[in-house]
């Protein structure tokens, strides 16, 4: 199972990566994509406040939301709450 999780997120990693290089902006569409991933990550933690949901703060989760963008923000959502259960 463990090493499923980890072959999607490099997967998506990559595919991520590929899809900036063909915009010819690369480190524009990374730095987008880093600001948008962490803010986005902020914006849940504030947000899933209201609702009982918390992202905990670390290395792993802020380098997930950054990678991913929103994408990686709501995986992180979706496993915090399945994993909850």
């Amino acid at each position: 199972m463990q090493g499923t999780f980890y072959f999607i997120l490099i997967f998506s990693g990559v595919l991520i990566l590929f899809s900036m290089l063909r915009t010819k902006r690369f480190f524009a569409a990374l730095l987008l994509s880093v600001l948008q991933g962490i803010v986005a990550f902020f914006a849940a933690n504030f947000v899933g406040g209201f609702f009982g949901v918390h992202i905990p703060m670390n290395w792993y989760s802020l380098s997930v939301a950054a990678v991913g963008g929103t994408p990686g923000v709501v995986l992180l959502l979706l496993l915090q709450t399945i994993f909850s259960l």
